[in-house]
């Protein structure tokens, strides 16, 4: 078991998957599995509303939430972006909210075919945010593999730090990890990768 300082919590903003509210579909009981069978501790929002997405967004960089380098975002995409009741936020808009503030931070973009766009963009995602490295799908992903492969994603990259030195690490087994799901077209861009 990973010491307590080792955790690294996730920080969840997810959209809302269904027309039909009575239709329950949500990232949460993954996050609660992390929680309780690993103790990695998250915050979940749901938005519908662009409003609510760069109001979460806008929060995740602050320091009273430094413990949650993991940002999650889950929502239905499209090439280049996220798709919200309301709004599109493609990559660029996303960057600009976080803006400078990710570093040391890890994103994973749960979205289909948002990561579906030249490496060049993901790079200067990177540049904008400071992030570590942003990952996500470059085709339209079925939910329980989609789910399945996330909820293994999340545990494994707990074990190395977030860093310059702990991300090429990350970027390792991430990629080894998605050789199981080769239909999700997994994609991770990181900061150490040269243009």
């Amino acid at each position: 078991m990973r010491r307590s300082d080792q955790v690294k919590g996730v920080f969840c903003i997810e959209g809302i998957w269904e027309q039909d509210l009575r239709i329950c579909s949500t990232v949460r009981p993954l996050l609660e599995l992390l929680r309780v069978n690993e103790a990695i501790p998250y915050i979940h929002r749901e938005c519908a509303t662009g409003g609510e997405f760069e109001f979460y967004l806008g929060k995740w960089p602050q320091k009273r939430y430094s413990k949650y380098p993991i940002l999650y975002l889950a929502s239905h995409g499209e090439r280049f972006g996220i798709q919200l009741e309301d709004s599109f936020y493609d990559l660029d808009r996303i960057a600009s909210i976080i803006s400078l503030r990710g570093r040391n931070k890890f994103v994973l973009i749960s979205a289909c075919n948002t990561l579906d766009v030249d490496r060049r963009h993901l790079k200067r995602f990177i540049q904008q945010t400071s992030c570590l490295a942003v990952c996500g799908y470059r085709s339209d992903v079925e939910w329980m593999r989609s789910a399945a492969f996330e909820l293994l994603l999340l545990n494994e990259i707990q074990e190395n730090e977030y860093s310059g030195r702990g991300i090429n690490a990350i970027h390792k087994k991430a990629t080894q990890l998605s050789k199981s799901f080769p239909d999700l077209e997994f994609r991770i861009v990181s900061s150490r990768e040269s243009a």
